[in-house]
């Protein structure tokens, strides 16, 4: 099964579906795109999706950083993956590899979506929760200890809308950078739009969408996300309690 290459792999998966003859033959398929995934493990070849949009997703997936992505998002796909402390300090240290640049005791958790890893720069501590999207096909920084929650997607890409001698899905990509400080936290389900820049200490609550830049202490909300309040310093040095 290993020897078979993708293009017969699909060419057997159209003639079953043709057939019908598919049903109760679905781990005879699998089995072979299995074969798939054992040659770009042992090879590290793999064939790089066309971009319809005319991006250009080829040239961030065009070297051996795209092994170490590969590898971590199929590694999120086995159970190992759920096997939270050790899958977190696997994706740490691949991290090493995925990112532009990354700093110290990051904590990714599972189902993170990676366009590229070559445009993101990270500080210590980032923490980013299951299942947000960091698109980076423009430059993407995060600042020390910043937490992306559960769900937020960064996308820093946008189409060309108005070359009316196309088709639309094949009008280009447009891409900007986003910028976060430290110490920030952008909320459950939030999206963060291209060409922003976002301070220090900034909240983004759930279900936002930051169109513009925020300063520093700001906390956030809205579609597109407002001011709601300023964050203002507290002196805990008495030792009282950080939710009194």
């Amino acid at each position: 099964m290993s020897e078979w290459t993708e293009a017969e792999v699909l060419a057997e998966l159209d003639r079953m579906v043709d057939a019908g003859e598919l049903v109760g033959q679905g781990g005879a398929f699998l089995g072979l795109a299995d074969g798939l995934v054992e040659r770009f493990l042992h090879t590290g070849s793999f064939g790089i999706a066309e971009d319809p949009f005319g991006g250009k997703d080829a040239s961030l997936l065009s070297d051996d950083h795209a092994y170490y992505l590969m590898l971590w998002r199929i590694f999120d796909q086995t159970p190992a993956a759920a096997l939270a402390d050790f899958a977190i300090k696997v994706r740490r240290i691949l991290a090493k590899r995925v990112f532009k640049s990354v700093g110290e005791d990051v904590i990714f958790h599972h189902d993170v979506y990676i366009l590229s890893g070559r445009n993101t720069s990270l500080g210590n501590g980032v923490f980013v929760n299951r299942g947000a999207t960091i698109d980076d096909r423009g430059p993407i920084t995060i600042g020390d200890h910043t937490m992306i929650a559960a769900g937020a997607i960064l996308t820093t890409h946008g189409h060309i809308l108005d070359d009316f001698s196309k088709p639309l899905p094949f009008g280009g990509r447009t891409a900007a950078p986003i910028a976060i400080g430290s110490n920030s936290v952008i909320g459950f389900r939030s999206v963060v739009m291209p060409d922003v820049t976002i301070g220090d200490r900034v909240i983004v609550a759930s279900n936002s969408v930051v169109t513009s830049d925020i300063p520093d202490r700001w906390i956030v909300g809205g579609l597109p996300a407002k001011k709601i309040k300023e964050i203002v310093p507290r002196d805990y040095s008495d030792g009282s309690p950080a939710n009194a």
